[in-house]
């Protein structure tokens, strides 16, 4: 039996420490310790200094050209922003919110095997449940409710969403960690249902009950979005390879009886009552999401027009940045993720650094097409977690992009299992020779 390199099990435990981070870092800033609410905010980076310290000091880490991309772009943001606010803190703060993380993902794919993964997977499943049962308490709760407090522990910090009720962030510090850890949980609850056995038919059945009523209570049309997102690319992958079409019927219909089992509960029809008026009062799907999207790339090339050449330096257009500039967390230059990335570094770095996030949406794509052509979906449905906001979304909220980075790991992980070439057998040529025939042809054919 070969035995286990001791560095890779290190790594691996500290990404596993990183995934815990991510689940309970909200609970540890909004009840447990929230007066260490701030410094909590970047609990994970010494975990990621220290795998990368690991990789690096015995060669582990992966060679792949996108780490001098992400390195080059982080030296040249940083000399740029030497000439707009030359806060070094705030610097720091956006160096680390761009870049930091991101070799994190090449590790992760590099040193987690397919049961590392489908393990992951497992303990989302499992931790589905408490969440949910968590959500719907905090959604049944009043907006100042000790358990729906903010970070830091401020009462009455969580976002409303309609009828008096507040979005469930769950452990997490606000409802966008909810949003991506519930779009978790539909890609693997789908993987367990397309190829079967890779869970308890029991842990996926609760798991897919609990992903109802998250959905259900969670006041957010992202959340809904998010999961219809990693549904459409099981329907998308399962027309691409004809085997898994029919599989995809059963989901769609346990989701479908899901719903119906769930509507008998008072509160969760309340739930999908808040939704429906959150999706009528912001303009439906048109306005409310789909103009809202675009937006993000029709205002990154407005605001070209207007960034310094050099931008106004990186991390102020963070909310941690502008609570250190200001005292105030808000968006000092823009809401958008595109736009936010202009103005920081001007328009040159700006559309470098998301040409480097589209580079990546990209190779995640072609890696998973190729893992679902040799007939392994789960990358695919991985690509769908973190594609959007691998594009789109806010590396400015930790939480966020904590699971675009792990999600992305994870996504080249389960591709890699299935990127092994064919075997060629060779056959033996039996001892009989054919008049005749040439040596070429005898090597060609064998001897029959």
């Amino acid at each position: 039996m070969e035995t286990p390199d001791p560095t890779i099990h290190r790594i691996k435990q500290l990404i596993w420490l990183y995934f815990w981070l991510l689940i309970f870092e909200g609970a540890l800033r909004k009840w447990v310790v929230p007066s260490l609410s701030t410094p909590l905010l970047i609990v994970r980076d010494p975990v990621i200094l220290l795998i990368y310290w690991l990789a690096l000091s015995t060669g582990k880490m992966p060679r792949t050209r996108f780490i001098p991309w992400i390195l080059s772009l982080a030296f040249l943001d940083l000399l740029a922003s030497f000439f707009g606010d030359g806060n070094i803190k705030v610097t720091l703060y956006g160096l680390r919110t761009d870049f930091l993380h991101l070799p994190l993902i090449f590790l992760i794919g590099e040193i987690f095997t397919p049961d590392d993964v489908k393990k992951m997977g497992k303990w989302v499943l499992i931790l589905s449940v408490p969440m949910a049962l968590l959500a719907f308490q905090q959604f049944r709760s009043a907006p100042d409710a000790r358990i729906n407090a903010g970070a830091g522990g401020e009462i009455g910090a969580q976002l409303f969403a309609a009828d008096g009720r507040i979005r469930p962030a769950g452990t997490f510090s606000f409802i966008t960690g909810m949003v991506c850890f519930l779009s978790f949980v539909a890609a693997f609850v789908l993987f367990d249902f397309l190829q079967k056995k890779q869970y308890p038919r029991s842990l996926n059945l609760l798991a897919l009950l609990a992903l109802g009523l998250s959905l259900g209570v969670s006041g957010s049309r992202s959340a809904l979005l998010t999961v219809s997102l990693v549904l459409a690319t099981a329907v998308g992958a399962s027309l691409l390879k004809g085997r898994f079409f029919s599989a995809t019927l059963k989901p769609i219909l346990a989701i479908y009886a899901v719903f119906l089992i769930l509507s008998f509960i008072p509160l969760f029809k309340e739930g999908l009552a808040v939704q429906h008026e959150r999706f009528t009062g912001a303009g439906g799907f048109r306005e409310g999401i789909f103009d809202r999207f675009m937006d993000d790339f029709s205002f990154g090339f407005q605001a070209a027009s207007s960034a310094p050449i050099l931008g106004c330096g990186l991390g102020i257009g963070t909310n941690a940045g502008a609570g250190i500039l200001t005292g105030s967390r808000n968006f000092l230059l823009a809401e958008g993720e595109w736009a936010r990335a202009v103005m920081e570094s001007g328009p040159i770095l700006g559309f470098a650094f998301i040409g480097l996030r589209i580079a990546l949406l990209v190779y995640l794509s072609r890696r998973a097409l190729n893992a679902l052509n040799r007939g392994a979906i789960l990358p695919s449905l991985l690509l769908g977690v973190v594609g959007i906001d691998l594009l789109t979304g806010q590396f400015s909220q930790p939480t966020a992009m904590g699971f675009v980075i792990l999600g992305s790991g994870l996504c080249i992980a389960a591709a890699r299992s299935m990127e092994v070439e064919p075997v060629i057998e060779t056959l033996a040529p039996s001892s009989t020779t054919i008049r005749g025939r040439s040596r070429y042809a005898e090597a060609l054919h064998g001897k029959s």
